[in-house]
């Protein structure tokens, strides 16, 4: 008798396939399959591995992928779903199976009926889970995320490595912190109020030993700010920008992917556990990425990195921005903070950003990951090293002008800031003309900059680069004040014996000009 698959055990078959060296008669004979079998299963491994991901655990048991009669209704209304439980919505089966009803007509689907035996194998083709979460009370978030580990992972410890499993999630910043809020006001509401103006939003993404932090992903609304280079793989971070700053699929699906292809070109395979969110679309086909999605109604804590590794580094930036508030004010007696914070550019906040992300220990990270009980046994890890736990700020520096409460507050006024917009009813419909899974287009790999027809606001005044003879008075005033001060051993690359014609030639290389006036220096 042949032997039946599920979907868990062809996206095995598929990774044992895509291993370096790997040969399908030895895969064959080692799941005792006749070769012709893996060779299928080899053809269709976009599609089947795109149904295994979009289901996780809950797909893992079906045997075969079917679409419904209706698939583009199917596909808008898990998509809608998805959205309603992210922000925490409890539905029953009468406001879904409306809901499907409407979409099928704003999609011109004909003889649609939303019957029970239609909502029961959409809820099975979908991994919704059973009835009896539907419209009833019941605790949320915690116990959810709770049942979500128990089922996922044990079997993730075993496939993978502490330093190949992988937690991505969005935060907001407020660039200017405390000194940036005006009197009265208020963080943007859910819904739907005008986004603040200086605000962004960061992708922050690391590994479960804190091995590995990636470089952060930032999300701001200029298009084009002046202040930064023309070249912006010269920024510490990668930067986009979206009408709201906000993460959407498109930011995420071309992020996801640029990562996809480096690891497979370094022949490693990792699992990245995400929010299950609108802004995280399922269904992306990725060869060295499995995508885990928590439950849509997981409370924060169920994000590992959400549990002292974010307000560490957003701790380490509030400090950074207070000495630089503090020094400006000092060698300016006569100014005020908001005379200071119209210095502060978009291009200083980048770089304090990525400073402080920087400053994250491994160790604070791995603590983060334990915290949410994402646990496995670590070389070198003492329990000492857990005293992170309580207070997620405990190694930041505390500016001399900050009290710690203080610099707890500017840590805390971000958490209620959106990081991801709700779908609107084109977008579902776009959902659902979109290709399915095996079907799907490739985006744009380019997102350093994304076209919006929005006009780009933000809170920063614009300041164009430094011309040449501003970068050379400045370099000369700076050598002269470390000869003043004794510093010249300290600041070799600016004594006058170092500034020289190879000096000269550098400066020409930078600026793509013929040549330099050196007066003055």
């Amino acid at each position: 008798m042949p032997r039946s698959l599920s979907l868990r055990d062809k996206a095995q078959i598929i990774r044992a396939c895509q291993e370096p060296g790997a040969r399908q008669s030895r895969v064959a004979a080692a799941w005792a399959l006749h070769r012709s079998v893996v060779c299928r299963i080899w053809k269709q491994k976009e599609k089947l591995l795109a149904q295994y991901g979009d289901g996780g655990s809950h797909h893992s048991c079906r045997k075969r992928g079917r679409e419904g009669r209706a698939p583009a209704v199917d596909q808008a209304l898990a998509a809608w779903l998805r959205e309603k439980r992210a922000r925490g919505a409890r539905l029953a089966g009468p406001a879904i199976k409306e809901k499907a009803r409407q979409l099928a007509a704003a999609l011109g689907v004909k003889d649609f009926k939303a019957s029970d035996g239609w909502f029961s194998r959409w809820k099975k083709r979908f991994a919704i889970g059973p009835e009896k979460e539907w419209g009833k009370k019941q605790p949320v978030g915690k116990p959810a995320a709770e049942r979500w580990r128990c089922e996922n992972l044990p079997c993730l410890l075993e496939q993978f490595a502490p330093a190949d499993i992988y937690n991505a999630e969005e935060t907001g910043l407020r660039l200017k912190g405390l000194w940036g809020r005006r009197p009265g006001e208020k963080n943007e509401a859910r819904g739907g109020e005008r986004a603040l103006k200086d605000r962004v939003t960061l992708l922050v993404c690391a590994n479960m030993d804190g091995s590995d932090k990636r470089p952060l992903v930032m999300i701001g609304k200029s298009k084009q700010p002046r202040c930064f280079p023309k070249d912006f793989s010269k920024l510490p971070l990668s930067y986009v920008s979206t009408a709201n700053a906000w993460m959407t699929s498109e930011v995420f699906s071309t992020w996801l992917k640029a990562w996809d292809r480096q690891l497979h070109a370094q022949r490693r395979k990792i699992c990245l556990v995400v929010a299950n969110c609108s802004a995280h679309p399922q269904g992306t086909v990725l060869t060295n990425i499995q995508l885990k999605f928590l439950p849509p109604i997981a409370t924060p804590s169920a994000q590992p990195l959400n549990q002292g590794a974010i307000q560490n580094m957003k701790g380490h930036y509030q400090s950074k921005m207070a000495n630089r508030i503090t020094v400006t004010l000092a060698a300016a007696p006569s100014a005020d903070i908001q005379s200071v914070l119209k210095t502060v550019h978009l291009l200083d906040c980048v770089h304090l950003v990525a400073e402080a992300w920087r400053d994250v220990k491994p160790a604070t990270i791995s603590n983060s990951f334990r915290k949410s009980k994402f646990v496995a046994p670590v070389k070198g890890m003492q329990d000492e090293d857990t005293e992170e736990f309580d207070d997620p700020l405990s190694d930041v520096p505390l500016p001399v002008t900050m009290e710690k409460e203080h610099l707890v507050a500017a840590v805390v006024m971000d958490e209620d800031l959106l990081t991801f917009a709700e779908l609107t009813e084109e977008e579902l419909l776009s959902v659902a003309a979109a290709p399915r899974p095996g079907k799907q287009t490739c985006v744009d790999e380019t997102y350093h900059h994304q076209e919006d027809n929005q006009e780009s606001e933000d809170d920063f005044d614009e300041v164009p680069p430094p011309t040449n003879s501003e970068l050379l008075k400045s370099l000369s005033t700076l050598r002269h004040f470390s000869q003043l001060e004794g510093l010249g051993d300290k600041l070799y690359c600016l004594r006058s014996s170092h500034l020289g014609g190879e000096w000269v030639t550098q400066m020409v290389a930078i600026f793509d000009e013929g040549s330099l006036s050196m007066t003055g220096v």
